[in-house]
């Protein structure tokens, strides 16, 4: 769980109706931590669990175990009797308040719910909690004086209701009266203002929204709570009252134990503010006596000292910094984050990781005080204002008052740049081959050492090259020492170059050179690289107005086949080096011959491929994508395909992942993406239409080729719609480049390309970066579909993979399915898409063509799993278009022309979703639903109305008898969405019931 997750106070909701369960749940999910419980034993276990929730929004009216009840054992039980209840209930009686209040409620909320007081009431009562949570200082504002209660000021123009006001609250309080907003605005500001106000809205002249925003205008009117008293009960009216700093509300008549509950509440909270305020008003002197002293000896110390607040903004910077940096205090309180702005950017991550705005640094170790991960000196380059490089030393630790509260950290940074100069130019004369500043004999032997115990340790392998340059002797005679050495520094700068990301690369002796090379995601392994190397040193260096040609031979031993320890490593590369030299020029040689064999073998393929394009070789085929409702074919599939000349078919497992390897994926992949598009471009000149084709993605053109660009070439070139086109990306390729892939996503997206998540499962399968991706579909892999109808973990992965794409509002289609019966689990599952032998396997463009044109749709289902949707409108023109909507999708479709012909439908077949016309003669749809929620609960009950003002529809989603409202004139791919959606939720709540 997420930092953020684990702030969020909890709120533990009870009632027994879903739909108002997920009402509420909807309307605090935003803010807080939700946990739900649908009676009352479940919400008393969940209560006692601990953590334990900060508030609970509890229903009165349950089976079983009723409200009341719950709240007696929450008050009885010492672990839970602190939680404060709020009921959430459609009574309204006096008598049932009274009996809440009583029992130990905190307050309570009316149904329908408004969000808005919700929020309000769920705020006041956490805040209260928050400070009754520190004993010391709820005791000094609780413990007020008996002969001097707090004051209330009543504003009422009618004389009956300030009586009444007066007789209910008389015995607990001091009572003032004003007759007029005039009045009361002259008292708050007077010598003794009260500690609360009630105020009506209707008088005369000045009404209470307005004294009330003037009472809040005011110094001491702004601090006390003011309850409106009124007979407006709307949520605008409220709103309003809110707006201008309102406090709370009650509704006349007036039920006196609300009375004294609102009063009550805002007066304790109003304390409990007052005397935090005077808290932090007393500590903040203190402090800036303290901060006075540390200023006094800061200021004379020769490092850059610095108090930093718990909000990482700057309490204090020493004059030392303009020494070390060039940049004034002033500077860095403007900009707290100044000092990563001149970090040396390759410093930039370690001071993240372990400088005071770290994570490490935020995990205070409250019992003893201190921070270990600061304690460490951390040694980092800064570009200071003039331009020159310093080194600096910086250390800190936390800071904590006398009670134990974090406040801050206090850090210096020393500037250690001429011990550190010192340091690099002694290591460099140690380590370093003084020519070409790579790493000599001695520090290529640790590098060694270290990557043996590593590949080792993680079981894995890497290879040693030996790089000899073939000329260099001859060169070295003829054109002098001096250019001997230029070509010997241009050179290391061609491997530097051509292995940028590879630190293990030496110069051993006059003219050799060593490497190591870690197998590596995305990275060629080492044939590939090292015919690269060859290629590179042919190539041509210009030294002293001469082309010179040089080349290099390479032996290569691998780890662990080769040699387990150092010396029998370099021994047999440098055996590999002597059979490449003997052999030739310019050839590279392993140790193994078997080895060497395939290298050549990997070679010979990789120039073929990289000629394939041209020589028109590949080829792409076609698999069809099937509707598991409809049976209709919603898209294909593109597949590559190499017809090589010599060895025939290959197939892309023997070519793909060369293709990523060596880098030539990209252009293989443009290849692929444009010929797809104009495929879909020959087929829809042909009236074959698809709703879209899919083209699979890979890493490297997600990170590195120019995606974008070449998806919008191939969309203007061909001209066709860009939603058409469907990218397939798999996890693993997102996580390469994360910054550039999700950049490249969200730039096709708003494109209007869709995209999918290829392969789901095998990768992270992370709900998170789900969410931040925002694609179209997910595609659980056939690893997972294959034998799932035998194999209980794979149906439970695929059943899992299922709900979280729907959960996210994602399509999910299924690859691999190869039989009816695959078929008909995943549409059980409420699968949306399959793929497979079933329906076809790849076919060529001709043999595609020719499938497209006579393909009649497959029926998946059986005909008693047919879903039974129900169709009630007065209207017959509305009833035969929907009707002719819906045939597409395979339903059973039962139609009704009125909402007495739909229930003696429903009394003759087991229907899953009723969608109803609101406006009929006889019984409206509301009421037709009402009658169905009760006789057939578990069918999922939509209105489609034109009429969207009507309050009885509103009452009727409260009341949880609409699952779904949808306005006439429809759009037919939201309706079509909206129906599969409820069946969707028709088939989780059969199955919980079959579950449990």
């Amino acid at each position: 769980m997420t930092d953020i997750a684990n702030s969020r106070q909890r709120i533990l909701i009870v009632d027994d109706v879903a739909e108002n369960l997920h009402g509420l749940m909807n309307m605090l999910r935003d803010e807080f931590a939700i946990i739900a419980a649908s009676t009352g034993e479940k919400a008393l276990e969940l209560a006692q669990r601990i953590p334990h929730p900060d508030l609970i929004l509890l229903d009165i009216k349950m089976p079983g175990m009723d409200g009341y009840s719950v709240l007696v054992h929450l008050k009885s039980n010492p672990a839970t009797a602190d939680i404060p209840v709020i009921f959430v209930t459609a009574i309204s009686d006096a008598g049932d308040e009274a009996r809440g209040l009583t029992l130990g409620v905190a307050d309570y909320i009316t149904k329908p719910v408004n969000p808005d007081l919700l929020l309000l009431r769920v705020r006041i009562q956490l805040e209260l909690q928050r400070y009754r949570r520190y004993p010391i200082n709820f005791d000094i504002t609780r413990h007020t004086d008996p002969a001097h209660p707090p004051t209330l000021l009543v504003v009422d123009d009618v004389p009956e209701n300030i009586h009444e006001l007066l007789e209910a609250l008389k015995d607990s309080y001091r009572i003032m009266v004003a007759n007029s907003g005039l009045k009361a605005i002259e008292m708050v500001a007077g010598a003794t203002p009260p500690d609360l106000v009630l105020l009506d809205i209707m008088m005369p002249g000045m009404d209470g929204y307005e004294v009330c925003r003037r009472i809040k205008a005011t110094a001491a009117g702004n601090r006390i709570p003011v309850i409106f008293v009124t007979i407006f009960d709307t949520t605008q009216q409220k709103l309003k009252g809110f707006d201008v700093g309102g406090a709370d509300y009650i509704t006349k008549p007036f039920d006196i134990d609300e009375v004294h509950a609102r009063v009550r509440i805002h007066l304790e909270l109003a304390r409990l503010r007052h005397f935090l305020e005077q808290l932090v008003a007393q500590r903040t002197a203190l402090l800036i006596k303290s901060e006075e002293k540390y200023r006094i000896l800061a200021d004379y110390s020769p490092n850059w000292e610095y108090w930093m607040a718990p909000d990482s903004s700057y309490l204090y910077v020493s004059p030392a910094c303009m020494e070390d940096s060039g940049y004034t205090p002033e500077e860095f309180f403007a900009d707290a984050g100044l000092i990563e702005k001149i970090i040396h950017p390759d410093d930039l991550a370690q001071w993240k990781l372990h400088g005071p705005k770290s994570s490490n640094s935020n995990d205070i170790n409250v019992t003893n005080g201190e921070n270990d991960a600061n304690s460490a000196a951390l040694i980092f380059r800064i570009k200071a204002k003039d331009g020159t490089e310093r080194w600096i030393e910086h250390v800190c630790k936390t800071v904590y008052d006398a009670s134990g509260k974090y406040l801050g950290l206090r850090g210096s940074h020393r500037d250690i740049s001429q011990r550190r100069y010192a340091e690099e130019k002694l290591d460099f004369f140690i380590n370093r081959d003084p020519l070409t500043g790579l790493p000599n004999r001695a520090l290529f032997h640790e590098l060694l050492t270290h990557a043996l115990q590593y590949a080792e340790r993680e079981q894995t392998q890497f290879a040693l090259l030996f790089i000899d340059l073939d000329n260099f002797k001859t060169i070295n005679e003829s054109l002098g020492h001096s250019l001997g050495d230029q070509l010997l520094i241009e050179s290391a700068k061609r491997l530097k170059t051509l292995l940028p990301d590879i630190d293990a690369i030496a110069r051993i002796s006059g003219d050799e050179f060593n490497i190591i090379l870690q197998p590596g995601d995305g990275t060629p392994w080492v044939d590939l690289l090292a015919q690269r190397v060859i290629e590179e040193m042919a190539r041509p260096f210009q030294l002293g107005g001469h082309s010179v040609y040089v080349g290099a031979s390479i032996g290569i031993a691998l780890y662990p086949n080769d040699g387990s320890d150092t010396e029998s490593l370099q021994s047999n590369a440098d055996a590999a080096l002597h059979q490449a030299k003997m052999q030739g020029r310019g050839i590279l040689r392993f140790f193994s011959s078997d080895m060497s064999r395939r290298a050549k073998e990997r070679l010979t393929l990789e120039a073929d491929l990289r000629r394939s394009i041209e020589r028109d070789e590949l080829r792409l085929h076609y698999q069809p994508q099937v509707d598991l409702i409809s049976g209709q074919i919603v898209g294909l599939e593109a597949l590559v395909r190499w017809q090589h000349p010599v060895r025939g078919l290959i197939p892309p497992n023997n070519f793909i992942p060369l293709a990523e390897e060596s880098g030539f994926i990209v252009q293989l992949g443009a290849w692929v993406l444009h010929k797809a598009c104009q495929q879909i471009r020959q087929w829809s000149d042909q009236g074959l239409r698809l709703r879209q084709v899919a083209v699979n993605v890979s890493a490297l053109q997600l990170s590195r080729g120019h995606l974008l660009e070449t998806v919008q070439t191939a969309l203007q070139e061909t001209g066709i719609a860009a939603d058409q086109l469907e990218l397939e990306i798999t996890e693993s390729s997102i996580m390469l480049d994360q910054e550039q892939s999700l950049k490249s996503l969200a730039d096709l997206k708003e494109l209007g390309v869709r995209l999918s998540i290829d392969d789901f499962g095998t990768g992270y399968s992370s709900l998170a970066y789900l969410q931040q991706l925002e694609v179209h579909k997910l595609k659980v892999d056939m690893a997972f579909v294959r034998d799932m109808t035998s194999n209980s973990s794979n149906a439970s992965i695929v059943k899992a993979i299922i709900a979280m794409g729907h959960s996210l509002g994602l399509e999910v289609i299924a690859e691999g399915v190869e039989d009816i019966g695959q078929a008909r689990y995943l549409r059980a599952l409420q699968c949306d898409v399959m793929q497979g032998y079933l329906i076809s396997k790849p076919l060529s463009v001709e043999d595609m063509t020719n499938f497209l044109r006579t393909y009649v749709a497959r029926e998946i289902h059986e005909e008693e799993e047919r879903l039974a949707l129900l169709l009630v409108d007065d209207q017959a023109s509305i009833l035969s278009a929907l009707s002719h909507l819906f045939l597409r999708e395979n339903y059973h479709l039962l139609l009704a022309s009125s909402a007495e012909e739909a229930l003696a439908l429903l009394a003759l077949h087991p229907v899953g979703v009723i969608l109803t016309d609101q406006i009929m003669p006889g019984m409206t749809g509301t009421e037709l639903l009402a009658r169905a929620r009760k006789l057939h609960p578990k069918a999922i009950r939509m209105v489609l109305s034109g009429y969207t003002g009507l309050d009885s529809l509103t009452d009727a989603i409260n009341r949880g008898e609409i699952y779904k409202f949808l306005t006439k004139p429809w759009e037919e791919q939201d309706l079509l969405d909206a129906v599969r959606d409820g069946f969707r939720r028709y088939a989780e709540l059969n199955n919980n019931e079959t579950q449990s």
